[in-house]
C-alpha cells in the first residue's frame, strides 16, 4: 500500500494538472502560456523552473526563469537576459534528441561540464536537475527546466515522467494556440469588393469556414 506520503505526492500532481488545463486552453500566445506553466512549476513543484524555447528563425533563447518566490523575478530576469547557449550544450542536446534528462544529485563537476547555461541568483547552486522536452506538430519546440538549490529535495524516475506529462501536455495547448492564430488570420472580415455591391447592398457571401481546431487537452 503506497504511503501517506506517496499518495499526498500523487494529489499534488493531479491538482497541478488540473490548474494547468485552464493555462493551456488560454487564448494566449507561445511565450506568454511557456511563462505561465512556468510559474505554475515553480510556485508547484519548485524551486527553479526555466523555460527555453527555439524561436521561428531556429535560434535557442530563454523566455522566463520562474521563483517560487516572487521577490526574486525582477533579478531573474537580468539572468534570464544573459543566458547564452552552446551548441553542444545540454539544451541543444535536448532539442535535438527530445525526451528528458535527469540528474538527481548534481556534483561540481556535472554543474561544470553539463549545466553552464544554468545561471540563476547570486549563492544558489544546482543541487538536483531535471528537464522535458515540449513537442509540437512532431518537433521541439520548448525545454522545460527545474531545479532544486537548496533543501534536502532530491528529484526521481516520477517526478521526471510527470515533467513529461506536463510538457506534453504544454505541446499541445501551443499546437491548439498555433491553430487559433492561424484561423483568426484566416477568417479576419475584408471590404468586399465592389463587384459584390448590387442596388446599393452588400452582395451576401458566405465567410464560413470549417473550424481546423481540434482541442486535444482533455477535459
Amino acid at each position: 500500500m503506497p504511503s501517506s506520503a506517496k499518495r499526498g505526492a500523487a494529489t499534488r500532481r493531479l491538482d497541478l494538472l488540473a490548474k494547468l488545463q485552464p493555462l493551456l486552453r488560454a487564448p494566449a500566445d507561445e511565450e506568454r502560456m511557456l511563462r505561465s506553466v512556468a510559474s505554475l512549476l515553480a510556485i508547484e513543484i519548485g524551486q527553479y523552473c526555466i523555460a527555453d524555447m527555439v524561436d521561428r528563425q531556429g535560434a535557442l533563447r530563454r523566455v522566463t526563469i520562474e521563483h517560487a518566490d516572487p521577490s526574486r523575478r525582477p533579478r531573474l530576469r537580468v539572468a534570464c537576459e544573459d543566458a547564452t547557449f552552446e551548441p553542444g550544450g545540454r539544451v541543444a542536446r535536448l532539442v535535438a534528441s527530445g525526451g528528458s534528462d535527469l540528474v538527481a544529485r548534481v556534483t561540481e563537476g556535472a554543474r561544470a561540464r553539463a549545466l553552464t547555461d544554468i545561471r540563476l541568483l547570486e549563492g544558489d547552486r544546482v543541487r538536483s536537475y531535471v528537464a522535458a522536452t515540449v513537442p509540437v506538430d512532431g518537433g521541439i519546440t520548448a525545454v522545460l527546466t527545474l531545479v532544486v538549490t537548496n533543501g534536502t529535495r532530491r528529484y526521481d524516475d516520477t517526478d521526471r515522467r510527470f515533467l513529461e506529462t506536463v510538457a506534453e501536455w504544454t505541446g499541445l495547448g501551443l499546437e491548439n494556440a498555433i491553430r487559433r492564430e492561424a484561423q483568426a488570420r484566416t477568417t479576419t472580415p475584408t471590404v468586399p469588393p465592389a463587384s459584390q455591391v448590387m442596388g446599393g447592398e452588400e452582395a451576401k457571401t458566405d465567410v464560413r469556414r470549417s473550424n481546423p481546431l481540434r482541442e486535444r487537452v482533455s477535459r
